[in-house]
């Protein structure tokens, strides 16, 4: 089972690890950490991964508002998932801001008997992250501890990055999405008061909102969805991103589920929905009637990618 640590403990195994912030545990870090285990079982070490409770760029700057593909405690979960020993999530503040990639490499063997590090293609750490691979590995060498280069994961010909997910995310690419991911993007949060517009139509809506303030939220549009209620049970559904520009056209932009065939009360409760599908953008209807037809017709899309 793994374990979470945030500070040296007693009798700490030698481990091999990867340092990031692992936002979206996303194929390329599973890659990553397939071969951190493999490379333990070699060396007869423990595996693990350095990260992060908070992004280091919040830390460093009060105006940055990073936007997530996973709250801390999702990412853990998925770091779970792939049968890592240990996940060593440090709390980043100025004084690790200044460390040199030298400086931290030695943190790490001196209070989590590092043994081994592998670096990712594109990863640089270090307060002016301008060393490269040969630099840790030369580090690594004075050191005493095993410099890896880890391999590239690959869509296609996109390398599988975080920041990749989050442009498709954003373009409302869900299928590529959840591709990279391996698992389908969600967004959790409490059912909320709304208009109450699509009661009176025939097309009952949840309204959420989003527990985690830094989550990404995927770009404006309709979109095939599951639906997970508290109960634990499983829905099919489909989702409104966007300012609602038929009946009230707001500035902010609201998150409404339609959960088909359920006729329950959630309102005040939590409920996660998975993304499966971008179906159409939003787009402004020319009164009430159409809006009906529209929202018939994407039930009726929604059935069919769903089934």
């Amino acid at each position: 089972m793994m374990k979470i640590i945030s500070s040296p403990i007693s009798n700490m195994p030698k481990i091999v690890a990867g340092i990031g912030f692992f936002d979206g545990v996303h194929l390329g870090h599973q890659s990553l950490i397939n071969e951190i285990k493999s490379m333990a079982v070699e060396e007869g070490t423990a595996s693990a991964v350095v990260t992060f409770r908070r992004h280091p760029r919040s830390v460093l700057s009060s105006e940055y508002r990073p936007q997530l593909l996973n709250s801390f405690n999702e990412k853990m979960s998925y770091l779970s998932s792939t049968g890592i020993d240990y996940v060593v999530a440090l709390d980043f503040d100025l004084a690790m801001s200044k460390m040199t990639g030298y400086e931290f490499i030695k943190y790490l063997r001196d209070k989590y008997n590092l043994s081994g590090l592998y670096i990712g293609y594109d990863h640089r750490f270090g307060h002016n992250r301008s060393e490269g691979y040969d630099d840790y590995f030369r580090y690594g060498e004075e050191l005493g501890v095993n410099i890896y280069k880890a391999g590239v994961a690959l869509a296609g010909t996109t390398p599988i990055s975080s920041s990749a997910i989050r442009r498709f995310l954003k373009e409302g690419n869900i299928s590529v999405v959840n591709q990279m991911l391996s698992y389908r993007y969600s967004l959790s949060g409490k059912v909320v008061s709304g208009y109450g517009v699509g009661r009176t139509i025939g097309f009952k809506t949840a309204n959420i909102e989003v527990e985690d303030m830094e989550k990404l939220i995927p770009s404006n549009g309709v979109y095939a969805v599951y639906v997970k209620t508290i109960d634990g049970v499983v829905h099919k559904g489909m989702m409104n991103i966007g300012n609602r520009p038929t009946v009230h056209d707001n500035i902010e932009r609201s998150i409404e589920v339609h959960i088909i065939d359920f006729e329950g009360e959630l309102y005040e409760s939590n409920i996660e929905v998975f993304f499966e599908k971008f179906m159409r953008p939003e787009r402004k209807m020319s009164g009430i009637e159409e809006l009906k037809l529209q929202l018939k017709e994407d039930r009726e899309s929604a059935k069919q990618i769903l089934k």
